[in-house]
């Protein structure tokens, strides 16, 4: 049976190494006994099998990589010619085709990016930033805590400001399934033109019978799906920074918190401005 102790591969058959060995105390085993445990059962399990990887999944990544396919196929579906049988389904038209190249583009692999991170999936790297769900939960802890104390805040706030862009699933599975559904009819509605359609060359540009109201189902749900992608990520990014910031703060008054008789003389005596000794007296 596998075990934390035998993974060390300690060499106990071999004389000398062996014989570095001492058994603890008695006083030294009543001290380790009266320490919490640090692991549960499937925690040191776990760690005894080396199977520790496998603990996160990122929850939007699918429906965004949904998202990102369907998005590249309105884009390619909505040539820049392509004419709807009225003026406004035609700028309906237009109007999604920019919205699905910058999701395809950019939009979709951003919310990705970040969701990545607040998943865990991937680790936090050189970006400080963006949150991180190692970086953003610690500081989000402490906010908690903060907050309490400071404004009588009872609510998860601090640690969820930094985490809403992956609570969207359900809101972008609906839309992406509407989406697909309408990019389906926009496909099947459009006829193909003739050589040389809209260049002079005696052609005719290609055509497409959908109906005003699902060009217009159509371009609100890209524009929906874009203001998700794109507020969402931006929002928990802002909180984040002011997280941080805040924190930054803590740490710098914190540090006045539990000073000793010679720190407080020094800064009485010395190298406190007047605002610090403001603070002191107040």
């Amino acid at each position: 049976m596998s075990s934390i102790y035998n993974r060390l591969g300690f060499n106990s058959s071999d004389p000398t190494t062996a014989n570095t060995v001492t058994p603890y105390t008695a006083n030294v085993v009543n001290g380790m006994n009266l320490l919490p445990p640090l692991l549960n059962s499937w925690q040191t399990q776990d760690i005894a099998a080396s199977d520790t990887s496998g603990y996160f999944v990122n929850p939007v990544a699918t429906v965004t990589q949904t998202i990102t396919i369907t998005s590249g196929t309105i884009a390619s579906l909505i040539t820049a010619n392509l004419a709807g049988s009225t003026g406004t389904i035609t700028t309906n038209l237009q109007t999604t085709k920019t919205y699905a190249n910058t999701i395809y583009n950019t939009t979709a692999a951003n919310y990705l990016y970040i969701t990545n991170r607040q998943s865990n999936v991937v680790d936090p790297g050189t970006d400080v930033t963006t949150p991180h769900y190692k970086l953003a939960i610690g500081v989000g802890k402490m906010l908690s805590y903060i907050t309490y104390q400071s404004d009588g805040v009872q609510n998860n706030s601090p640690i969820m400001g930094s985490f809403t862009s992956i609570t969207l699933g359900s809101t972008l599975n609906t839309l992406s399934s509407t989406l697909s559904n309408v990019t389906i009819i926009l496909a099947n509605s459009i006829t193909p033109g003739t050589g040389g359609g809209g260049g002079g060359g005696g052609g005719s540009p290609p055509t497409t019978s959908i109906s005003l109201s699902d060009s217009q189902l159509l371009l609100s749900t890209v524009q929906q799906i874009y203001n998700l992608m794109y507020n969402y990520p931006a929002q928990d990014t802002q909180f984040f920074a002011n997280s941080r910031s805040v924190m930054d703060d803590y740490h710098k008054v914190s540090q006045f918190s539990h000073i000793g008789a010679t720190e407080n003389y020094l800064l009485n005596n010395y190298i406190g401005t007047p605002k610090l000794l403001s603070r002191f007296n107040s």
